[in-house]
């Protein structure tokens, strides 16, 4: 009777134990379905200034192209024209403006009020043209004869200087200044259109370098005959305007007495876009590190294209 009553109890406990393995396996397999999604932050683009000699047609193109540079890399962009904060035509020209600001056009006050107005919003963003200069340039040679030809073409340059503002940590950045020379146009009007069309991609630039976002290693690629980690995918793309070429620098972090700790342990390149939220990435460095990390549980952060955690 003893004999059978310590089987039952073995019996019991055996089962005990089986039912919570798959407990413990469900835990982990949602640990690993809470990968970090990444979400577009919102921007809200103010009234631009500028010097007079620019077009009001070029300073409104200028405003424009920035704004689509913008929304074109990871940002939700508000223009505050759209809701009655003033038109182009009345802020132009807006030298006045400037000196009455003691030359800088960026006005707390202002940004205040509007990020008052627009509470969805992190990020605030104007933009000053300090200089725009469109001229001819001269070359002298000589033809075959040995008079002398003179060819004349147009060149273009533009400077701004551009202010963010961040409301989560109420820090402004800047002035940063946008500088581009557009030379060898056939006609003035050319050679302007192309260096406001410029500001465009030192949009785009700008998002890439100041608004860095998480994601995770959802999973492992392929590997090489080497047997080396040669691919992997992470929680980003279109949805966030991921690009073939994008760089990320991956860590693991750790939670030590509530103190959050990073280490970098390697780096990989956008090569495909997978999917609204997925992208397959090659492994530029630290294949072997990554490879264990992921397969011991631990947690692995990629940060776009920055080389430090925070």
């Amino acid at each position: 009777m003893k004999r059978f009553l310590s089987l039952l109890v073995l019996m019991v406990a055996a089962t005990a134990a089986l039912a919570q393995e798959p407990a413990q396996e469900a835990v982990q397999e949602n640990v690993q379905e809470r990968p970090i999604i990444p979400e577009r932050e919102t921007i809200v683009v103010d009234n631009f200034t500028a010097v007079p000699n620019i077009t009001l047609g070029l300073f409104q193109y200028a405003r424009q192209c920035v704004m689509e540079g913008l929304a074109h890399r990871r940002l939700n962009v508000i223009d505050v024209e759209q809701d009655g904060y003033g038109r182009a035509d009345i802020v132009y020209p807006s030298l006045r403006y400037a000196h009455a600001n003691a030359g800088n056009p960026y006005d707390i006050n202002r940004v205040v009020r509007i990020m008052n107005d627009y509470k969805e919003a992190r990020y605030y963003l104007t933009c000053y043209i300090s200089r725009f200069n469109s001229h001819p340039v001269e070359h002298h040679s000589k033809d075959s004869e040995g008079k002398e030809v003179v060819k004349t073409d147009f060149s273009c340059v533009l400077e701004a200087d551009v202010y963010l503002f961040d409301a989560e940590t109420q820090m402004t950045i800047g002035p940063l200044r946008w500088r581009y020379d557009y030379n060898g146009a056939s006609n003035p009007e050319f050679a302007e259109r192309q260096a406001i069309e410029n500001f465009r991609s030192k949009a785009r630039s700008f998002v890439t370098d100041e608004f860095r976002f998480k994601a995770s290693v959802i999973q492992l690629g392929e590997y090489n005959k080497r047997g080396k980690l040669q691919d992997l995918y992470l929680s980003c793309g279109s949805d966030m305007d991921v690009s073939n070429g994008d760089v990320f620098f991956l860590y693991v972090v750790s939670d030590i007495n509530g103190i959050e700790s990073a280490r970098k342990i390697g780096k990989v390149k956008v090569r495909e876009i997978t999917g609204r939220e997925s992208c397959r990435c090659s492994v530029s460095n630290g294949e072997a590190e990554i490879d264990q990390a992921f397969k011991n549980g631990e947690r692995i952060v990629a940060i776009s294209d920055y080389d430090r955690y925070f």
